[in-house]
């Protein structure tokens, strides 16, 4: 199937600028290769119309290989977030496959299920469930134990259509259903509890058979619809609550003829020991689903849209409104999409009409205490307490609000992208686009103490889109373009590589990106907080402190699972962990001569070259790349493939 020549080929002929990398092995396959990838934790994998292949990236040695999937488009293949699978769609069903050695974990087909509608990954029980229509057209679930691809429990009709599986604990799941509330226990399956999640589902089952006929009418006219829900377990553990949107039927119609559907969420509560209802009527509230939040034990919600919106404070004894007049909550202009939590209450923002807004709600009284609600323009990305009030940047500006007065600390705002705003320690750093150049704010007195003088200028209209600290200075970069000041605002460097232009050549570069700012790691709870800490200095804006936020969000959420799988990545992630000290030091650039596409490694220090790989003339490219370990997989004939390394 493979063959593999390893060696340091060295290129004769090159007109190349920049220092060339050294080509590590070369593996021909038997059939064209048709795509290429990296995973998070860096399992290389190759698609031939011979089959799927994972590859020793080291060595370039299969490791194992299997021809099942010899049809396969590269969109059929994806990730199960934080495990160390792939989820495999084909017209023989779904499979889930085991990225390290390549063992089917799961397989549809083989286990009664026709059609699968949705898969959830239980880390604390270390299993993954599966539901679906099985062959005889009934609703279906399933549980395999992730390590040995064995089945947990399946059950056929019981369930209903399950709409989303949530572990209460190691031992328990929480099954939600278009009509029933499940508890389950998650190594037999065996149900602690049935109960219709609405009055209306219990109405329909009193109703005896033409009750359950239209439960079946109303679960197949849910059918590829789109079902919302947000669930929200009490801080005690013994109740929890489930919100549900629905678009409005009575739609009305604007002044300019144009239809405006409007939205309503509903929200139950239950008691976790019987699910049981615990409200006599749900609690309705105008608008799409939005942020719900845990005050005092009962329950803020603030809801989203379009729309001018009413938050309110719900008693979790009987869903009654604590807000506004006859509870019946307090406006907001727009609907709210964030908040800043206090010591007394929260910045909320808002939207509506694509504008944004802010108000400080009092959480102690249910007052929202601007005088006026302020406008703001650009949608708001950051926000950050500060001894003088919230600071805030949006798309378009940034600047510090008083929670007590509604005032703004600066006359005019400052012109920035919150992408670009990066905090160490008592600073914050920023790209003020007016002046094209960085400048600092001192978030003690919270006035800005370095503005740098000299303006830097992007080629091909590019404007920085990221801004990283580095030791030596502040540096700004776009896809082409770097520069860096020193903390004083000198400028240092500035570098530009002209671009390929072929869009084509920039996706595998994008994808490595996306890649590399959330690569799994997994199983040490401990760690958690040591990389989130990282990430907050690195910035959260910063690819790299996005990569340490999520690493301490994986550690914490895979290292309550003493699972094979949650093993496995560990082991992988730890390695790759380390090779991230390495890559946090360089980026890689696309650039083009006259021989064609490079990929260039650019010390983000200097701004300079280190060494380049060429990637050919072809217009449309076939590579991956591995940005934390920079590697770069290059298919350089039909079914050859070239690795390097950076």
């Amino acid at each position: 199937m493979l063959k593999k020549i390893i060696g340091y080929s060295f290129v004769l002929i090159s007109f190349s600028l920049f220092a060339q990398s050294e080509e590590t092995w070369t593996s021909t396959f038997d059939n064209e290769v048709n795509w290429q990838t990296v995973s998070a934790l860096g399992n290389y994998i190759v698609q031939t119309n011979s089959g799927l292949f994972g590859i020793d990236s080291n060595s370039g040695e299969v490791i194992w290989s299997d021809e099942t999937f010899g049809r396969l488009d590269e969109s059929s293949f994806s990730e199960l977030e934080n495990t160390p699978f792939a989820k495999i769609e084909t017209e023989k069903g779904l499979f889930i496959i085991n990225l390290f050695d390549g063992t089917k974990v799961f397989n549809s087909f083989e286990h009664g299920i026709k059609k699968v509608k949705q898969h959830f990954v239980l880390y604390q029980s270390n299993a993954i469930v599966v539901a679906g229509k099985s062959v005889s057209g009934e609703d279906m679930a399933l549980s395999m134990d992730i390590t040995s691809g064995n089945v947990l429990w399946s059950k056929e009709g019981s369930f209903g259509k399950l709409v989303d599986m949530v572990e209460l604990n190691e031992d328990e799941l929480l099954g939600i259903t278009l009509l029933k509330n499940v508890k389950i226990k998650s190594k037999t399956g065996d149900v602690i509890w049935s109960i219709d999640n609405s009055s209306e589902a219990k109405q329909l089952s009193k109703m005896g058979a033409f009750g359950n006929l239209l439960k079946d009418v109303a679960e197949a006219a849910s059918e590829g619809m789109e079902i919302k829900l947000d669930f929200n377990m009490h801080p005690s553990g013994d109740y929890f609550v489930i919100g549900t949107e629905q678009s409005n039927e009575n739609q009305s119609m604007s002044s300019n003829g144009n239809t405006i559907v409007t939205f309503t969420s509903t929200y139950r509560a239950y008691d976790v020991a019987n699910g049981e209802l615990l409200w006599k009527d749900p609690v309705e509230v105008k608008g799409q689903l939005g942020l719900t939040a845990w005050l005092n034990n009962d329950l803020l919600i603030l809801p989203q849209g379009k729309q001018n919106s009413r938050v309110n404070l719900y008693a979790m004894e009987d869903g009654a409104g604590l807000w506004g007049k006859k509870g019946k909550g307090i406006s907001i202009k727009g609907g709210v999409y964030d908040y800043t939590p206090t010591q007394d209450g929260m910045l909320v923002i808002t939207s509506r009409n694509e504008k944004h807004f802010l108000n400080y709600l009092d959480t102690k009284n249910g007052l929202f205490t601007f005088d006026k609600t302020i406008k703001v323009k650009g949608h708001v990305g950051y926000t950050l307490t500060t001894e003088h009030g919230i600071l805030y940047a949006t798309a378009e500006e940034m600047n510090i609000v008083n929670t007590t007065t509604g005032d703004l600390l600066w006359d005019k705002d400052l012109k920035t992208h919150y992408k670009l705003v990066v905090r160490n320690g008592n600073h914050l750093y920023t790209y003020d686009n007016k002046a094209g150049a960085v400048i600092s704010v001192n978030l003690d007195s919270g006035a800005i103490d370095m503005a740098a003088s000299e303006p830097v200028k992007f080629n091909e209209n590019e404007s920085p889109n990221i801004l990283e600290l580095r030791e030596k200075g502040i540096l700004l970069s776009s896809d082409q373009n770097f520069a860096m000041y020193d903390y004083n605002g000198a400028l240092l460097f500035q570098k530009y590589y002209a671009s390929p232009r072929e869009e084509g050549w920039k996706r595998a570069l994008l994808f490595a990106g996306t890649v590399y700012a959330g690569y799994v790691s997994a199983v040490s709870t401990m760690a958690s907080g040591v990389l989130q800490e990282a990430g907050a200095q690195q910035g959260l804006n910063t690819v790299e402190g996005q990569t340490f936020a999520q690493l301490g969000t994986a550690y914490n959420e895979m290292g309550k699972s003493a699972g094979s799988a949650a093993g496995l990545a560990f082991k992988a992630a730890n390695k790759r962990f380390k090779a991230t000290k390495e890559a946090r030091n360089y980026c890689m650039v696309l650039t083009k001569n006259e021989n064609g596409i490079e990929l260039l490694k650019i010390n983000k220090d200097t701004g300079e070259s280190e060494s380049s790989i060429p990637l050919g003339k072809n217009r449309k490219p076939n590579y991956a790349i591995d940005l934390v370990e920079g590697e770069v997989f290059l298919k350089d004939d039909s079914n050859r493939i070239k690795r390097f390394i950076l």
